[in-house]
């Protein structure tokens, strides 16, 4: 079937060059046929020339249907380059005479017929898989996204039709983008919408920022049209603009948007050609750094992790994404100090990211001892290890909780951070990475709320007043990476989450973007303050100070207080004792000694 319509659209071409030469003749000589049949030869030589042309050029290698204006070039370069080698020809061949304004007259007509041809095959092609007619769409954002999405809509006019865009660039709105009306600005959106009937507004804006979408969303009836976005900037990195990016709006869209700027050169040159060790590599935090990670041509990355599951997930997209990359698999325990040591002194990592912790709030108040075990005794491994083998940098994942700690998870966080910053200068740099909530990261709220929305709710908030930090995970893995290049030898590095958010305002946000109204159609209820939960979060103690770094979103921390290294590492001996006792009153009590600021549930048990 291919075969016949390539032999269809060549003996069309010839056609088309023929009658074009035919033409040609009777606009210079009219109706004198004696003069014509003079000069006929001289057409059927032209056309005999475009007919090797055509072929050599290709005319016949593209599929018509989804062409686009590089293709329509081809033609009009294999016209020029029959009418140049049919110039050559009589230049050369005296016996037959082609008038130079027949040529040039042929030269043109097929050149115009034959691009002609090729639109009106496309349209028909196109119009032959039904009309558009069952979804009318408008997009948000005339510009080189948006222009893609209408170009992927022309080549599949069964999937919608595009009626209009939206902008507010002066310069764009009241005329046409491909023949299709631009109107704004943006905040008239549904008043648009609704005078031309449409049914899904597709936002077009891969840069957008979080103040940006909540500006379009405001002024959009989420219960009337349906709603979907591009990924941002960073995930569509640069890849072509394609229907198969577009997906239903979320609260990520309105709460992890920024965009971050990188030294990827440095970080590259940092990372380049190291052997990399991520423990907890198959977590939402591990697994986002060992995806950038994987861009940096490291010489090896080893994925080490507790669940084989997880690892076995982030190696298989490794492999898919990053053929090349060299791996290493580690199930292990990174408590365990025997199978730890071994591997270390294996594999003998250049630089390791620490991310591997039990991190649920109330699981850990409910499990000390094994919160203990993980995070401290698991770091304290990690930390000696690193030493001994001679890693080069070290860098520990923390967390906000781990200020004024009111959770087991979030003390053993900031007992965490003790240990490394008293640990003395030597081979190996040390540098802490404080933050917030994630997006998107195993059994947060965001993924929580999604599950009750979807079952027709409640969604349940612990209290009205609950507010947490929010960052996307690739913008928290960016800014980890971004620190390393500030690292002196032992640093407390926090980043800029930005301004708390209500949970009651992040939930019935999430249930307006599911096409619902907040307490009516999906009721919001109130469950108490779970045991460790703080209203609100914070960044830093009182006694510590932040400093600029060259890098707006992150910051480093000098403490004014510090314990001496000494007391730090009594303190530890003591916990080990009383976790070896399995004595969990005896273990918290150490622990509320060292950092005093705690402030426990009084259930707390094991």
């Amino acid at each position: 079937m291919v075969n016949v319509r390539k032999l269809l659209l060549f003996f069309l071409d010839t056609g088309l060059t023929l009658f074009s030469g035919v033409v040609a003749l009777f606009a210079r000589f009219g109706f004198n046929f004696q003069e014509m049949f003079r000069y006929d030869e001289s057409v059927f030589v032209y056309t005999l020339i475009s007919m090797v042309v055509y072929v050599l050029n290709g005319n016949y290698s593209v599929v018509w249907e989804y062409a686009n204006a590089r293709d329509f070039l081809l033609l009009i370069r294999g016209s020029t380059v029959s009418y140049i080698s049919t110039l050559a020809f009589f230049y050369f061949y005296r016996d037959v005479v082609l008038p130079r304004s027949v040529g040039f007259a042929t030269f043109l007509g097929s050149m115009i017929l034959i691009v002609l041809s090729r639109i009106t095959w496309q349209w028909l092609t196109l119009n032959r898989k039904g009309r558009p007619t069952e979804k009318r769409i408008m997009i948000v954002g005339a510009g080189d996204a948006g222009v893609s999405i209408l170009e992927e809509f022309e080549k599949h006019p069964h999937l919608g039709k595009v009626v209009a865009f939206m902008d507010d660039s002066p310069r764009k709105v009241g005329r046409r983008v491909r023949g299709i009306p631009v109107f704004g600005p943006i905040d008239k959106t549904m008043e648009y919408a609704e005078k031309l009937g449409v049914d899904e507004i597709i936002v077009a804006i891969p840069s957008a920022t979080r103040q940006q979408m909540e500006r379009i969303l405001e002024n959009i009836d989420l219960k009337r049209v349906r709603v979907k976005t591009l990924p941002s900037i960073r995930e569509l990195m640069e890849e072509r603009v394609r229907l198969s990016h577009l997906k239903e709006i979320s609260i990520e869209d309105l709460l992890g948007r920024e965009e971050i700027r990188i030294d990827v050169r440095g970080i590259e040159n940092l990372l380049k050609g190291k052997r990399i060790l991520v423990t907890g590599a198959g977590g939402s935090i591990g697994s986002e750094l060992c995806k950038q990670i994987s861009k940096m041509n490291p010489e090896e990355l080893i994925l080490l992790g507790h669940g084989e599951n997880s690892i076995y997930l982030i190696d298989e997209f490794l492999s898919e994404n990053f053929p090349n990359l060299k791996k290493k698999r580690v199930i292990v325990d990174v408590a365990s100090e025997n199978l730890m040591e071994l591997w270390m002194a294996k594999l003998k990592p250049d630089i390791v990211f620490h991310v591997a912790a039990h991190k649920h709030v109330p699981l850990m108040e409910e499990n000390p001892l094994e919160a203990f075990r993980v995070n401290i005794l698991g770091t304290i491994n990690l930390v000696e290890l690193s030493k001994r083998v001679r890693v080069k940098h070290f860098v520990f994942i923390s967390t906000d909780k781990a200020v004024n700690p009111t959770s087991v998870m979030g003390l053993t966080k900031r007992i965490s951070e003790l240990y490394i910053m008293a640990q003395d200068a030597g081979e190996t740099k040390f540098s802490i990475v404080r933050f917030g909530n994630v997006l998107g990261s195993r059994g947060s709220v965001v993924e929580k709320f999604k599950r009750q929305i979807e079952k027709g709710g409640p969604v349940t908030v612990t209290d009205p007043r609950m507010k947490r930090y929010f960052m996307s995970i690739p913008e928290a893995v960016s800014l980890i990476l971004q620190s390393i290049l500030y690292s002196s030898g032992k640093d407390l590095f926090i980043l800029d989450m930005g301004e708390q958010i209500s949970i009651v305002k992040l939930a019935e946000t999430m249930i307006m973007l599911s096409g619902f109204v907040p307490h009516q159609d999906i009721k919001i209820v109130y469950t108490g303050v779970r045991p460790g939960e703080k209203m609100c979060e914070e960044l830093t103690y009182p006694y510590e100070k932040k400093e600029p770094t060259l890098h707006p979103k992150i910051f480093r921390v000098k403490p004014d207080l510090f314990p001496s290294g000494e007391t730090i590492h009594r303190a530890v001996l003591s916990m080990k004792q009383a976790f070896e006792r399995k004595d969990t009153k005896a273990l918290l009590s150490e622990m509320i000694k060292l950092v005093p600021e705690a402030k426990l549930n009084a259930g707390v048990s094991d």
